[in-house]
């Protein structure tokens, strides 16, 4: 049973405190706020009143070149420690071509990381062989580059690498999330957020800890961390605090003083920041804090318009939805709010829907909404009504009545491909189609995708011209609230498997009217990197 007082026997507690910040490989990032990471938590953990570890028993490695210098240390405090070992990394998380999670070193090489950086089976076997009465591991690393692409399940690499026979794990994201690394400021979040909390009046158990850092890192928009724990190792604290006194004038009631200015510069350091002591564990279920972690998912769609069959969908819209949750490890309710096209965006950001696909990625939309994408991508295409004669190449638009969508690209494009064509807006393809119907226009003009969609859903009276497609190719996506970096990172991972899934094949095979919109239309691995998520942070 672990006591609520905290460990008093300091000298027979040891601290290892390593840190990676600088590296050769230019495919991992500097991460400048480590060394200070380092300073600052040493200061707290040996400081001559408040702290638990004397000054000789607390190792700090800056920096460390290889696996032996880390080996060595490890080694001395493991074979020392009889109170309590605690063993705190900081820097990049990286996997080798197996998925296996390594601790990248300064001179770690991402093309050979299993030959450059820690393996967490290493340092699973020493500190879980440590005669220790408690044991703590605390982790800020992320997956940086490449290394991002190739994990499947974070949640699973994170904590199922990490389980080892111990009693408290706390883990800051709930999955697939980005490290934070706030710009200019001392610490990285999730280790300011930490030592905010150890320097609180207390001392901080971990699981006062666990709460302290939760309220900071969401308050400011970051991934909520989660916790396995058994017994009551929550009760254990790890200094003797408090290393500030609270101030006297302040009123017993008012609320907690905020963090500080250096925790408050915010940018993205942790795919996986977990605090963990090591002895046995069981889930403790945590408050979502991405709507993929929630029991419901709310997904706004638009249906092609104007169409006579009830029901009839978008050509890539509830089945593309339901394969990227599926994808990302939802398996819950996922509810349809069918909405206009023109209203999606506001549907979103009023908070009518978790997730809105798919819209064409455009600056203006990106501005106020984060897309995962592209799911798709095309250029423009003519509907006709079925046995039109004489439009066959964009040239014939030229002294036509062409109805298009008021406030798209494509009358700009229209006006650049044809000389002479007349064009009508429209709020929407519904109203386009009517003209259509009653000779009032020639053709509708827009994305193929789209056209091809509605073209599914009438069947008897228009059709795509097929050898027409012309302007920029454009990229359709899923647009998400702003900001909610861990979620983008998950779907894009997902929409990545999507893609080059069979379900991604037979989903457009069916409503694509030829080989060559399909050969176009499917996204490289390349093209989602580069346009999902452009507001996330590199860690």
């Amino acid at each position: 049973m672990v006591s609520r007082k905290p460990l008093l026997d300091g000298g027979g507690s040891r601290a290892v405190l390593i840190g990676a910040g600088t590296f050769h490989d230019p495919e991992l990032p500097d991460i400048p706020a480590v060394r200070t990471n380092l300073e600052d938590l040493r200061q707290v953990l040996t400081h001559p009143v408040h702290g638990l570890f004397e000054a000789d028993h607390c190792q700090t490695l800056a920096d460390p070149a290889d696996q032996a210098a880390v080996g060595v240390a490890l080694t001395a405090a493991v074979r020392e420690a009889e109170d309590l070992l605690l063993v705190y990394y900081c820097g990049h998380g990286v996997l080798d071509e197996t998925g296996a999670l390594h601790f990248a070193l300064t001179g770690t090489n991402a093309e050979h990381v299993g030959f450059s950086a820690v393996h967490v089976d290493l340092v699973k076997r020493m500190v879980g062989s440590a005669r220790a009465k408690a044991r703590v591991l605390l982790l800020d690393c992320c997956f940086s580059g490449q290394a991002v692409t190739v994990m499947s399940d974070r949640r699973r690499l994170a904590l199922g690498q990490l389980d080892l026979t111990g009693t408290y794990t706390l883990t800051s994201t709930p999955a697939n999330s980005l490290s934070h690394a706030p710009l200019g400021a001392r610490n990285t979040a999730f280790t300011g957020a930490l030592l905010n909390a150890l320097r609180e009046p207390g001392p901080l158990t971990l699981d006062e800890i666990h709460r302290h850092v939760d309220r900071e890192l969401v308050g400011r928009g970051f991934p909520r961390p989660q916790r396995r724990s058994v017994g009551s190792a929550g009760n254990l604290t790890v200094t003797r605090g408090p290393i500030r006194p609270r101030q006297e004038s302040r009123p017993a009631t008012s609320p907690k003083k905020p963090p500080s200015a250096a925790a408050k510069t915010g940018r993205a350091l942790l795919a996986m920041l977990p605090l963990a002591l090591l002895q046995g564990s069981t889930y403790v279920p945590q408050e979502p804090g991405s709507f993929l972690d929630a029991p419901r998912i709310v997904a706004g769609v638009w249906q092609d318009e104007g169409n006579r069959r009830n029901g009839a969908r978008s050509s890539y819209n509830e089945d593309a939805i339901k394969g990227l949750l599926r994808l990302a490890g939802f398996k819950e309710e996922i509810a349809f709010n069918k909405v206009p096209r023109e209203q999606a965006m506001s549907t979103l950001m009023s908070g009518g829907a978790h997730i809105v696909g798919t819209l064409g990625i455009i600056p203006s939309r990106e501005a106020v909404a984060d897309f995962v994408g592209p799911l798709a991508s095309s250029r423009l295409g003519v509907l006709v009504r079925r046995g039109e004669k004489g439009i066959e190449k964009p040239a014939h638009l030229s002294g036509r009545r062409v109805c298009t969508i008021a406030g798209s690209t494509t009358a700009d494009s229209l006006e650049k491909t044809v000389n002479g064509a007349q064009i009508y807006l429209q709020k929407g393809f519904a109203d386009c189609l009517t003209w259509l119907r009653r000779r009032a226009v020639d053709a509708i003009v827009g994305d193929r995708l789209t056209l091809a969609g509605i073209q599914l859903a009438e069947r008897d009276d228009i059709q795509l011209v097929a050898d027409i497609r012309f302007g920029p190719r454009e990229s359709t996506g899923f647009a998400i609230s702003k900001g909610d970096h861990d979620t983008c990172e998950r779907l894009r991972i997902a929409l990545q498997k999507y893609v080059g899934s069979k379900d991604w094949r037979n989903h457009f095979m069916e409503r694509l009217p030829s080989k060559s919109d399909y050969v176009d239309g499917q996204p490289t691995l390349e093209e989602i990197d580069e346009m999902s998520c452009r507001a996330r942070a590199a860690g």
